[in-house]
């Protein structure tokens, strides 16, 4: 037989109260975000050819980072993505001479999913970062575009000595003793 006391099944009561409350104000809350967060299945999605041949185009690079690039995919991929990314990549070939200012008064012209799809694709390869303000979603930091372009002369502020992520190499000295 248990021998409940007075004390014991408040302090009981008090205590499942508490964790049903806190479980509603995390699932609200926090759980939700998470889920909101949480990256969509990469391995899951296949990302074409052409898209790496388009960032190639947008950006000017030629050594784009292709884990950035399928994270970049899988955020903005929807049904209609790879028709857009065809139509955005036709466009673009039919006015490669327009840059700039120009470049964006054409856009302005098309459809706005495909001026959208434009600007995620600069934000995504440049900036690191896919979706719309107030539900923005880091994908990158040492592999975006930005920093490529600078990285031999300029380090990002940061609590850190070094470059993003230089705790992952072997020091030289610890290289050249243990080879």
């Amino acid at each position: 037989m248990i021998n409940l006391s007075r004390r014991r099944v408040v302090l009981g009561t008090a205590s499942v109260l508490a964790a049903g409350f806190g479980s509603q104000l995390l699932g609200s809350s926090v759980f939700t975000n998470l889920a909101l967060a949480a990256p969509p299945l990469a391995s899951a999605i296949t990302m074409p050819d052409n898209f790496m041949q388009l960032s190639k185009k947008l950006t000017a690079m030629d050594n784009l980072e292709s884990h950035l690039g399928q994270a970049l995919y899988s955020w903005l991929h929807h049904a209609e993505l790879d028709a857009q990314l065809d139509a955005l990549t036709t466009l673009l070939d039919a006015h490669s001479d327009v840059i700039g200012d120009p470049l964006h008064q054409l856009l302005a012209q098309q459809p706005a999913a495909l001026g959208q799809l434009y600007q995620q694709l600069v934000n995504g390869w440049y900036l690191g970062v896919v979706g719309q303000p107030g539900t923005q979603v880091c994908i990158g930091f040492e592999n975006i575009v930005s920093y490529e372009l600078v990285k031999d002369s300029l380090l990002p502020p940061s609590y850190a000595v070094g470059e993003p992520n230089f705790w992952i190499h072997k020091p030289e000295s610890e290289v050249a003793t243990h080879g």
